[in-house]
């Protein structure tokens, strides 16, 4: 068996269970690679901050790659380190048309350290539990920044679907946008954020090849990170086009499928049942 130096791993739906928790199974796998020399890097739709909102897994990872790959995050320092942005003024103007597209939406931008929101919504507020900082309008925030990691548009009567469509005929140029099945939440970063080249710039950093590393992953947002990693599992149920991407199959994650991964390709048994 290989000795991989690396493992990459999603969060929701992959790492974390249906409650987005972090079981004890996953907990003790992702310890032991890390006893046997392996680096554990999460690869994330999340917020550095949306990795404390789960118990023990800032403790369990290295590091995180977080916001798709546009943010670099060392959860033992707290070290952020911004990576891609989209321009400000081309926020504004995306902001200024989905506004007028869902004006009663909630939005929001992530700037890598802070988050500022327009609009309410306590349903979606609840879900990201972020610390937010509310504003009469974004264009006031949006007039003293360069740059904007990310660009959050929610709605809590509206589903993904009827969201993309409502959405679908504003241009993004320089942008890409990220939809999560029937989630009423649309996510928008720069073009050039994508899971599989931050990896893959993260790694070659630190001298780890593509074949070093192991990937996990459920969604459209990690075909990418499948495809350039060594070995890739799709999590049970995952779209097709994530299961094309990726070279095995995983247990889903309500049955530890990571863990399961895991122990198979480490030398010592993790754990007994």
């Amino acid at each position: 068996m290989r000795n991989y130096r690396v493992i990459a791993t999603d969060l929701d739906g992959t790492l974390l269970d249906p409650r987005h928790l972090l079981t004890e199974r996953n907990r003790e796998a992702l310890l032991a690679a890390r006893a046997h020399g392996i680096t554990v890097v999460a690869v994330t739709a999340r917020t550095p901050r949306g990795l404390h909102l789960v118990p023990g897994l800032p403790e369990t990872v290295d590091f995180a790659i977080c916001n798709n790959g546009a943010v670099l995050y060392e959860p033992a320092t707290g070290a952020i380190d911004v990576r891609r942005t989209i321009p400000a003024p081309a926020v504004a103007e995306l902001h200024a048309r989905a506004r007028h597209a869902i004006p009663d939406a909630l939005f929001t931008i992530e700037t890598g350290t802070a988050i500022y929101a327009e609009g309410t919504d306590p349903v979606a507020r609840s879900h990201y539990g972020d610390p937010w900082t509310d504003v009469a309008a974004l264009e006031d925030v949006l007039a003293d920044l360069d740059g904007v990691v990310e660009y959050r548009v929610q709605h809590r009567d509206m589903d993904g679907p009827s969201m993309r469509a409502a959405l679908d005929r504003i241009p993004t140029p320089g942008m890409v946008r990220w939809a999560w099945g029937s989630f009423p939440v649309l996510e928008y970063n720069a073009d050039t954020v994508n899971k599989g080249d931050a990896l893959a710039a993260w790694c070659a950093e630190r001298g780890f090849a593509a074949d070093d590393v192991v990937a996990f992953g459920d969604m459209p947002n990690d075909v990418s990170m499948l495809a350039w990693a060594g070995r890739s599992y799709a999590m049970a149920g995952a779209p097709s086009e994530v299961v094309e991407a990726a070279g095995f199959a995983a247990a889903s994650n309500r049955e530890d499928g990571v863990a399961r991964a895991v122990e198979d390709l480490l030398p010592e048994p993790v754990r007994t049942d």
